[in-house]
């Protein structure tokens, strides 16, 4: 649900810059994220993403972060005010 996404992370690597699919899947997020007021943060560095969030699999490898959605729930919302 777009109403609750309060942050877009896009992050990519160097050598992600050639990858013509995923540069199209930016795109496309780039513009859902416009239309529905989202804003986007771009990070370069999906190492450090991953790190900083603990990001593994059971194997051990990164997963897949190039796309971060930030949520907020309503209750906790309503629990602020």
């Amino acid at each position: 649900d777009s109403d609750n996404v309060v942050l877009c992370l896009l992050a990519s690597d160097s050598t992600d810059k050639v990858d013509v699919a995923l540069q199209i899947h930016f795109t496309l997020i780039q513009a859902f994220c416009c239309e529905n007021d989202i804003d986007i943060m771009r990070v370069n560095n999906m190492q450090r993403l991953g790190e900083l969030l603990g990001a593994v699999d059971g194997a051990g490898e990164p997963r897949d972060l190039h796309c971060i959605l930030v949520t907020v729930s309503i209750f906790m919302c309503i629990l602020c005010v």
